[in-house]
């Protein structure tokens, strides 16, 4: 039987985890807005986009691809704020 408050631990450790790795990945997204204004580049540039999917899918087993689908709309939501929050600067 799963411990429900080992699962809930386990949790909590991560969301901890994701939240700072998250606010690392946008300070380097706010470096990246910065780099493109000042070189006159656009913020959209699909070839890397498939290419941080196909980086963050790789890490996937067989008995894993389940969640591939869920990487993907996860990933699609962060560029895409990521894209936003680029356009702003």
């Amino acid at each position: 039987m799963v411990d429900l408050k080992s699962s809930r631990e386990i949790i909590d450790t991560l969301d901890i985890a994701i939240a700072s790795f998250y606010k690392t990945r946008m300070m380097a997204v706010k470096n990246i807005a910065n780099y493109k204004k000042t070189n006159n580049i656009a913020v959209l540039d699909e070839g890397r986009e498939q290419q941080v999917l196909d980086n963050v899918l790789s890490i996937l087993k067989d008995d894993e691809k389940e969640y591939a689908e869920d990487i993907i709309a996860l990933y699609k939501f962060i560029m895409d704020y990521s894209k936003k929050k680029q356009s702003t600067k």
